[in-house]
C-alpha cells in the first residue's frame, strides 16, 4: 500500500536515534582519554563526526525497503 508507513519506518528511526545516542557517549568518553595532542584531537573528532553517517544511511535503506524484499 503506498504512502502506508510500515513498521520498518518506526523501527529504523528509533534505532538511529538510540544508535547515535551511544554513539556520541562513546566518540566523547574516547575523546576524553586522548592525549593532549590539538591535531590529534581534531583528526579523531572529524573521523568520529562523519563515521556515524555510514550506518545510519544502512538503516534509512533497510527501512525504506518493502518488507517483501530481502
Amino acid at each position: 500500500m503506498p504512502g502506508a508507513m510500515r513498521w520498518r519506518t518506526p523501527i529504523g528511526g528509533l534505532a538511529i536515534l538510540v544508535g547515535l545516542a551511544l554513539y556520541a557517549v562513546a566518540a566523547a568518553t574516547l575523546g576524553g582519554a586522548l592525549p593532549d595532542n590539538a591535531l590529534l584531537q581534531a583528526v579523531y573528532y572529524l573521523a568520529a563526526g562523519l563515521l556515524w553517517i555510514f550506518p545510519a544511511v544502512w538503516i534509512m535503506g533497510w527501512a525504506r525497503r518493502d518488507d517483501g524484499e530481502s
